[in-house]
């Protein structure tokens, strides 16, 4: 009968997890602030009470171990976390403040208190004289601190200048400057010495003296090359003395002549002191004797004409010294940050300290990062309950960010913690309890919208980050990110280095954030910080063997530099924004751009205006810095932009420019293929090597690829390295020699042993030195065959360690092989305890070579020199190139970043560098599960004013989605008609209350419409008549029902390959157990789900009349359907022609009059997609918005059975191989159909709950057998109960029909089943 089909109507209260049956809260605890509970928490009363006290206290200390084990792990993760110069990052202790945020005032308050200190004071009609300033008087103790505090200034810089002479000494009778020069690199690299700023730059000043002695004695000290070199390393060495401020006189005369030598005697620097020295203090002279480089006499003939600049200084800055030059942009001192902040960075602070949200728009190593920290850190301050909202996209970035809230802030807080972690399989801590919160945007918007934390923990929130937030635009995952701006009910702190269109985007957003009563601003900053410097390599032929590090790399595998503008070749007359040019390059092309204009005068008095020497000659007297570039490189590209637009542009000026800048490139081959890009990787790797590039990530999206690459050079090394051991006499001596010691080590006991005891008691026993056998391991590889970093960093001991656990977590041994030499994979099937730990070592300097897929692209603290982009992929786009690329030259580093394109054809490689970001394209938000949740929102949490005032925000949205431009009274009615379609379907009721089948719809809103169907297939009885059989047939019946199930929760297609005569016994592997092709509906499931999809074609195709009919009956409908485009609508009143035309119009309602005349009306349309595709203008429907099943009934294709297939055999190799399914993507699909299952058997306990006798049912689930990492429901149980019962329901409960208690038992017992092959699969 129907009325057994799960159709009661009983209100639903939404206080249980969504995977299992633990309490949220009861809902009156939460208005009473008893204690706020989120989903999963861990509750004392839900433990069983047949638990004994030793296993109570057995499952205590168990789960004390693992979060001890979890937070060494993130302890050690954020060791190995730097700042923007490099240094390890310095934790701020914050002391508790007694303050909480009801108590902190409003808005208004805080913003007319602001305004009362900025308003000047009423003018003083008789204004007093101010009396001079007086020195205050010092105390006595302050006194004595003054004179202690200039006594150790005097001893430091005493104790400094002995150390120095005394180092001096040693250095001076060393015989080469070369020599000389690498002791002093050494003393140079002592941090904790290099502190003092007078022996910086004593030591820097010996610097110049020893490149001055070298330039000398150089054999090509002549050629511009050499010069060049040198006179770099003179100038950035004299401005960072300058720089320091403390050179003495003679220090900067020494200098400043040797600058007059070279030719810069103009550049106003190392000026000598205005103020005369005192006659009671000796003029300081230098440390050391500088070598002599000119005549005192300077109208004689230089001593050595060498020593000059190669060419004009103007142009010697641009070509050499671009990457040396000030970066700053207007940088001014700022107490509220531990650096110098650029004028777009202070706009920032200004605005979160007016609470403002803001769009802040930089590219990477612009210097963004310090934003959302400064805003955690006010959050911790201004009280000890307000919560700052962390939203990243990934869970690897959520794992670096808790690591560096970690290591950033300490905060003693009497209940909760500092920060907490919440993914939707991991959790760290109490997410209602903390200050931070660090999550995925899925979490929080299951958050935000829960009425027990409405009333209590949503006004709590003060600042809501969301990094990478041009994840909007994504088609999958977007839609929830829109729903966090909407219902965001404090300011927002969007960051992206990666938006197509920011203006657009930030108008959208701006709306929002107005509507909801808070200011925004859009801060966007254009330039990278260093630039990034592009090359591509040329493939050999043929195979080279690899003979180790020290030797050179072929001359067939070398780097081709890309120079920016050469993109000019492949026809576009549109340079992106941030195509940027190094002052070298700006310089390059003025001169291609010279050869060019010699053909007209009116070209070349253009370009007269921008010779480097006249339009810099305004900054005479000082160095060219990054803004002068800048400006030059934006008029260059103007005039470069004036020229393309004449006619034959490209032949006449674009093309000769571009050959002009493109040397070298014919070399790189058309159409590389795999077999060549693989023969040449380990050449290319070691170059980059040889030219100091490393450490470097090599972006390949083939995650198979990847792994590939990764044995090749493992392989390429260990070949290389045994050849050499077997051909080496020194190998095989030392091998000896480590032989014999290992020998003779029981005589070493012996002869140790006899020593204690010959010695009398008192006496020291002097240690031995060490010899090197101790530490020789035949088997550690050799530096010479390895990219590993040093081992300052990162001990064998660890090492060991480490590889023991990858070796538990079931790391391949190739992997861990790989880690020893330096070269690591990372994507997302990699194992994540292997890819947290190369991420650390990635860090500290030891890992040198990462093979990864875009997994590194998104924000994770991986900066790297050199980014390389291995073969072309469709995955490789405007947007993952940027992101991507983004990663190489490291603030505070490298000044400079490298791209290099490997095995990519040319003209690829300029159009991946000419495309532009593609612009945010939104999704429609507000949809059928959402309008469900949302009157659950305010049904559950009673009205709370937080979920009042951001549902009325939303509804008064002018534009509600980024993507179209549905309005505020076309919101309304959509959202009256699926609340019509809710009631129809028996999940709201006539108040609006959620009804029992709520979990089922709303636990599963990322899967609409398929949550929709699930119920309507619960409703019309369809999964009963599967499930009648459970008892006698009960393995055809779980079958059948996770055929129906996947449909609906695992729907993916299979390629065309598979779609020909006979396909599938061509491509089935041999004796496979998989049907790979999942069988269709049956016809009981497809009648039923045609029906309900006729009810929701019906239910808004009336939503559409009704709207056209009452807001669009005036308005033209002028667009065409499939064109859109408009056509001019003119009326003419006095044709009586048309008059009778119009008397007899048939008026086609929400169907476009233009699809109107070919017949088709509103009743002729079948599915969701007419109904969109055939609107009328003015009408805005979003396909995504309306739950058609359309996609269900008829896939367009053959649907891949894999879960079936896996529920059958338990093979996820067989998935791999008859499936086409990628292994590293098994175990995320399994686990996501696991937890649909999951949801679907709590959805049925909360509605058999409801309708049973007791209706105060609670769980017995236990929350001992879930840690800190996992939230699921315990795989153990049920294995002492009935078959198909549970803890909770070990009998039918009464009042429940025989054919629901079927349904269930079903669910229960094929989730069971699933789960054990699952967890085979990755225990």
């Amino acid at each position: 009968q129907k009325s057994g089909w799960f159709t009661n109507t009983t209100t639903f209260t939404d206080d249980q997890h969504w995977h299992n049956n633990r309490k949220i809260m009861k809902i009156a605890e939460a208005f009473k602030e008893k204690r706020l509970v989120l989903y999963g928490e861990k509750r004392d009363d839900d433990r069983p009470v047949v638990l004994s006290k030793e296993d109570v206290e057995y499952l205590r200390k168990k789960k004390e171990k693992s979060h001890q084990r979890l937070m060494r792990d993130i302890h050690r993760h954020s060791t190995t976390l730097t700042g923007a110069k490099g240094a390890p990052l310095q934790r701020v202790v914050i002391p508790f403040t007694r303050r909480l945020v009801k108590d902190l005032p409003t808005e208004k308050e805080a913003t007319s208190q602001r305004d009362s200190r900025l308003r000047s004071p009423p003018p003083n009609p008789k204004p007093k004289k101010e009396p001079k300033a007086q020195q205050p008087k010092l105390s006595s103790a302050d006194k004595l601190r003054q004179k202690i505090k200039e006594e150790k200034a005097i001893k430091t810089l005493s104790e400094s200048e002995v150390w120095w002479k005394q180092q001096l000494a040693q250095i001076e009778k060393l015989p080469t400057p070369e020599r000389k020069a690498e002791h002093l690199g050494r003393i140079r690299r002592n941090t904790k010495r290099m502190e003092d700023p007078w022996l910086r730059t004593e030591t820097s000043l010996y610097q110049v003296h020893l490149d001055v002695s070298r330039w000398i004695y150089d054999s090509e000290s002549g050629e511009p090359r050499v010069q060049a070199q040198y006179c770099v390393n003179i100038l950035r060495i004299a401005t960072e003395i300058d720089s320091i401020g403390v050179a003495s006189d003679a220090a900067k005369a020494f200098l400043g002549s040797l600058l007059e030598t070279i030719g810069l005697s103009d550049l106003n620097i190392l000026k000598p002191s205005p103020s005369p020295v005192k006659p009671s203090e000796p003029a300081k002279k230098l440390t050391f004797e500088p070598i002599r480089f000119a005549h005192r006499d300077r109208s004689k003939p230089p001593l050595y004409p060498f020593l000059r600049l190669p060419s004009h200084s103007i142009e010697f800055q641009l070509e050499h010294y671009g990457v040396y030059m000030d970066r700053s942009m207007d940088g001014q001192a700022d107490a509220r940050v531990s650096f110098v902040p650029d004028a777009w960075q202070r706009n920032v602070l200004d605005r979160l300290d007016k609470r403002e949200s803001v769009l802040v728009v930089a590219p990477t190593s612009a210097g963004k990062t310090f934003i959302s920290y400064y805003a955690m850190e006010q959050v911790l301050r201004e009280s000890d309950d307000g919560v700052l909202v962390y939203v990243a996209p990934t869970k690897p970035l959520v794992n670096q960010i808790v690591a560096e809230i970690s290591a950033r802030f300490e905060k003693a807080l009497k209940s909760g913690t500092v920060w907490a972690a919440h993914t939707r399989d991991w959790r760290v801590h109490e997410p209602q309890k903390c200050q931070i919160l660090v999550t995925v945007p899925e979490m929080l918007a299951i958050m935000l919208l829960s009425p027990v934390l409405a009333a209590k923990w949503v006004p709590r929130l003060r600042w809501i980050v969301l990094d990478e937030i041009h994840t909007i635009g994504q088609q999958e995952g977007g839609a929830v990110w829109e729903q966090l701006i909407l219902f965001a009910p404090c300011p927002i702190i969007g960051l992206s280095a990666t938006i197509g269109n920011p203006e657009e985007f930030s108008q959208w957003l701006g709306s929002v954030q107005e509507q909801h009563g808070f200011k925004y601003s859009l801060i966007q900053h254009k330039h990278r910080y260093s630039h990034l410097r592009k090359f591509t390599y040329t493939m050999s032929q043929k195979s080279i063997e690899f003979k180790g590090l020290s030797s050179e790399p072929p001359t067939d595998v070398r780097s081709i530099y890309l120079h920016p503008m050469s993109v000019l070749l492949s026809g576009t007359r549109v340079i992106p924004e941030d195509l940027a040019l190094e002052s070298g390059d700006c310089l390059t092309l003025f001169q291609a751009m010279l050869k060019v204009a010699d053909q007209s005068s009116e070209k070349r008095d253009q370009l007269a205006e921008l010779d480097p020497q006249k339009f810099f000659a305004r900054s005479r007297g000082r160095l060219l810095n990054q803004r002068d570039v800048l400006d030059y490189e934006a008029k260059l590209k103007s005039l470069l932009a004036d020229w393309s637009k004449e006619p034959e542009a490209y032949d006449k000026i674009l093309r000769p420019i571009g050959e002009a800048l493109s040397q070298g490139h014919e070399e790189v081959e058309a159409m590389p293929d795999r077999d060549g890009r693989y023969r040449n990787f380990i050449h290319v790797v070691h170059d980059l090597h040889r030219r100091n590039n490393l450490p470097a990530i090599f972006f390949n999206y083939d995650r198979h690829d990847c792994e590939v690459m990764a044995r090749l050079l493992l392989g390429e090394l260990k070949t290389a390295e045994k050849k050499w051991k077997e051909s080496s006499p020194q190998w095989q001596n030392k091998l000896t020699k480590w032989e014999d010691w290992v020998a003779a080590s029981k005589l070493r006991e012996r002869a140790s042993e006899r020593a204690k005891k010959a010695k009398p008691l008192g006496d020291e026993i002097m240690m031995e030195n060490k010899s090197w056998e101790e530490s020789f391991d035949p088997n550690d590889p050799l530096p010479e065959f390895s990219f590993a970093g040093p081992w300052n960093s990162y001990s064998k001991a660890e090492m060991e360690e480490d590889l023991d656990d990858l070796q538990w977590a079931g790391v391949q041994p190739w992997a861990m092989r790989a880690l020893k030499v330096g070269i690591a994979v990372h994507h997302a099937g990699m194992n994540r305890k292997y890819r947290t730990l190369i991420e650390s070592l990635f860090r500290v300097g030891f890992i040198r070579v990462v093979i990864a897929t875009g997994t590194l692209a998104l924000g994770i603290n991986m900066p790297v020199k050199t980014s390389v982009f291995v073969g072309d992929s469709v995955y490789l786009t405007a947007l993952t190139y940027r992101q991507c690329a983004g990663r190489a030259g490291r603030r505070g580093m490298d000044l400079l970043g490298n791209v290099v394109f490997y095995g990519i054809p040319m003209e690829r490689i300029h159009r991946i560098i000419t495309s532009k970001v593609p612009p945010l394209t939104g999704n429609m938000p507000l949809t059928t599960t959402l309008s469900l949740r949302l009157c659950n929102l305010l049904h559950g949490s009673q009205q709370a004013p937080t979920a009042v005032n951001a549902i009325n925000g939303v509804l008064r949205l002018p534009q509600l989605s980024l993507s179209s431009n549905i309005g505020r009274d076309e919101v309304l009615h959509h959202l009256r008609f699926s609340i019509d379609y809710l009631r129809r379907s028996n999940l709201l009721g006539v108040r609006g209350e959620p009804l029992i089948m709520f979990p089922l719809v709303a636990h599963l809103y990322h899967t609409e419409p398929s949550n929709l169907a699930l119920v309507a297939l619960l409703q019309g009885g369809v999964l009963h008549r599967i499930c009648v059989s459970i008892d006698t047939n009960p393995i055809d019946t779980k079958r059948s029902l996770v055929a129906v199930l996947s449909h609906l929760f695992a729907r993916r297609m299979l390629p065309r390959l598979y779609s020909g005569e006979g396909a599938l016994e061509r491509l089935r592997p041999p004796k496979s157990p998989s049907r790979i092709i999942l069988r269709p509906l049956s016809p009981d499931a497809y009648r039923t789900l045609s029906e309900h999809n006729n009810q929701i074609l019906e239910t808004f195709r009336g939503y559409a009349r009704s709207y056209a009919t009452r807001y669009l009956s005036e308005s033209p409908d002028n667009m065409l359907p499939l064109s859109k485009e408009t056509l001019s609508f003119t009326k003419d009143q006095d044709a009586t022609f048309m008059l009778a035309l119009r008397g007899k119009t048939v008026k086609a309602g929400s169907t476009s009059s233009f699809v109107a005349n070919s017949g088709v009306t509103e009743s002729s349309l079948t599915t969701v997609e007419d109904l969109v595709r055939t609107a009328r203008s003015g009408l805005h429907l979003d396909k995504n918005a309306i739950p058609g099943l359309d996609d269900i009934l008829n896939p367009g294709g053959r649907v891949n059975g894999y879960i079936l297939d896996f529920f059958t055999h338990g093979q996820a190799k067989v998935l791999v191989e008859a499936n086409g399914i990628r292994r590293s993507d098994i175990w995320f699909l399994l686990q996501e159909f696991s937890l649909a299952l999951a949801t679907l058997q709590t959805g049925l306990e909360h509605y058999m709950k409801a309708t049973a006798a007791d209706s105060n049912l609670e769980s017995e689930l236990s929350d001992s057998q879930s840690n800190e990492e996992d939230e699921g429901r315990s795989p153990n149980e049920g294995d002492t109960l009935e078959p198909g019962t549970t803890s909770i329901f070990p009998t039918k409960p009464s009042g429940i029909t025989d054919g629901d208690w079927k349904v269930y038992r079903a669910i229960v017992l094929t989730k069971r089943e699933f789960d054990e092959k699952f967890k085979t699969m990755w225990a």
